[in-house]
């Protein structure tokens, strides 16, 4: 199994700006000299002020604070890791495709898959927060084909430079996109999501599939739905990675609505005995989401978890 770490998540202690500026610079400096394969980011462009009050379930006293919601922009930060770092890879967990036009989409892609030397994970999804999407000017029913339809044109210029566009007399005229991905036939693409439509997509395009903190026999069962619909479109489940973003909670247990200790949070014996079931259902990469009271804490237990769970 392979790891990463998320720089930007809902549980990091760094809310203001210059706090994710310093948790971005030093976690991925540590992730990278302790052997974790790739840094990913989270997408989130603005969010209600009232966040808490329409999403009770999730935000508010006892549950996420809002303020974790404060992210830098996600393409942006990779840019800023790439250069501040020499091979880890670098990820988005997820970069919600439609909330952005796909020609600057694909060419802000392309541009850090070059400038990174090539080592971008593109880990996208559809989004699903509708006030985010009518801030954006998004059309939030049209969001599932929308990520298709963007995911399409980002291939397309993985082999081919010049694609159609229009004049405004509505003739075609042939335009021409600058730069190209470098790596070949295009950089890796992991469909993050739990639902259906998410396993419909990672096997018609996926390389990857990205969940969201399933347990290791949801992972098992929704992995056996994925390599039927991979058998239907004519692919083997063994061509797609499968993934996950987790919350990990090294000492301190965590614990679910129902009262379930959260897997990967406890002790160190817990969290390596749900590694093992994690590998066990068909994991083959965990991208670790560190929570902690502050960066200094964050930064101990990924040293903890490196030294004790990598290789």
């Amino acid at each position: 199994m392979k790891f990463g770490v998320a720089v930007t998540t809902s549980v990091t202690p760094a809310v203001t700006e210059l706090d994710q500026k310093d948790y971005v610079e030093r976690v991925s400096s540590v992730a990278e000299s302790n052997g974790f394969d790739s840094i990913w980011v989270s997408d989130r462009t603005v969010y209600p002020a009232d966040l808490s009050n329409r999403y009770p379930d999730q935000f508010g006293p006892g549950k996420n604070d809002p303020n974790t919601q404060n992210v830098l922009e996600a393409l942006t930060t990779l840019a800023y890791v790439a250069g501040a770092t020499r091979s880890i890879k670098l990820g988005t967990s997820v970069l919600v495709l439609p909330f952005r036009n796909p020609i600057l989409n694909t060419k802000m892609i392309s541009t850090l898959d070059v400038l990174s030397g090539g080592r971008l994970i593109l880990g996208i999804g559809s989004g699903w927060m509708q006030e985010e999407f009518d801030a954006m000017g998004s059309n939030y029913n049209l969001r599932g084909q929308i990520t298709d339809e963007h995911l399409d044109f980002f291939l397309n210029s993985c082999s081919n430079q010049v694609f159609s566009g229009s004049s405004q007399d509505a003739n075609r005229i042939k335009m021409r996109l600058f730069p190209q991905a470098l790596q070949k036939p295009h950089p890796p693409i992991w469909i993050g999501g739990n639902s259906r439509a998410s396993l419909l997509r990672t096997a018609r395009f996926g390389d990857g599939w990205h969940a969201i903190r399933l347990t290791p026999k949801e992972l098992k069962d929704q992995k056996i739905e994925l390599e039927k619909l991979c058998h239907r479109t004519e692919r083997n489940i063994s061509e797609i990675v499968v993934s996950l973003r987790a919350t990990v909670s090294i000492g301190q247990s965590l614990y679910d609505k129902s009262g379930e200790r959260m897997p990967l949070t406890g002790s160190l014996d817990l969290v390596q005995s749900d590694l093992n079931n994690y590998q066990e259902s068909g994991l083959d990469y965990l991208v670790v989401s560190m929570a902690g009271s502050s960066v200094n804490k964050v930064i101990e237990s990924v040293n903890l978890f490196s030294s004790e769970f990598l290789d």
